[in-house]
């Protein structure tokens, strides 16, 4: 029958995770299937239910082995992608599921690729990441993202406390960092008009 879970599983892996079929992934489990294979693109089961927010697959992966710190043809584990794609219930899961988590690294990958989720940063916080900590190079998390000139990630971290006025180990302050952009760049302006909304002294 087809809800007899020791039947075996008549959909891949992969497919049924993107299905959200519990059911058959859980024949997969049963039939030993390796579920830290990768596929041709690099990969594995738990990176793709992270991406997709499968809270529940994520814990019935992580219960039969998944390696939680296993990483995709891109280099990320999922708790990355988790937090890059804004599925903050899934990183939860992770956490709870023992996944290793260093929250501050976290917080600087976030803020290089340009993410602003709101979720996804206030977990960090609360894990014990800190908005204004410099990274080995003297750069606070701020800094970095006016340097490279994400709009949405400096109005985030603003709102959320990062100090608009903190110097780098060059002594520069947010505001110097973005006088610096090339002004022709479409967020440049943006930017500037935002430091100093927050309070930035010239």
């Amino acid at each position: 029958p087809a809800c007899d879970q020791r039947a075996p599983p008549t959909l891949d892996l992969f497919r049924a995770v993107e299905l959200g079929d519990l059911n058959q992934i859980k024949r997969h489990l049963r039939s030993g299937t390796d579920i830290n294979q990768p596929d041709a693109a690099g990969d594995l089961p738990l990176h793709l239910a992270a991406r997709m927010g499968k809270v529940g697959i994520v814990h019935e992966l992580a219960r039969h082995g998944a390696d939680l710190s296993a990483r995709d043809g891109a280099g990320r584990t999922a708790m990355e992608i988790a937090l890059l794609y804004g599925k903050t219930q899934v990183a939860e899961a992770l956490i709870e599921d023992g996944a290793p988590l260093d929250p501050q690294a976290s917080l600087v990958a976030l803020v290089t690729a340009g993410v602003s989720d709101r979720d996804s940063i206030d977990l960090l916080l609360r894990q014990g990441a800190d908005l204004n900590r410099p990274d080995p190079d003297g750069q606070p998390p701020l800094h970095q993202a006016v340097a490279l000139g994400h709009l949405k990630t400096v109005q985030r971290l603003l709102q959320r406390g990062a100090r608009v006025n903190q110097t780098d180990a060059q002594g520069m302050t947010p505001l110097t960092v973005a006088m610096g952009l090339d002004p022709r760049a479409s967020d440049t302006a943006s930017i500037l008009a935002t430091l100093i909304q927050f309070g930035a002294q010239p």
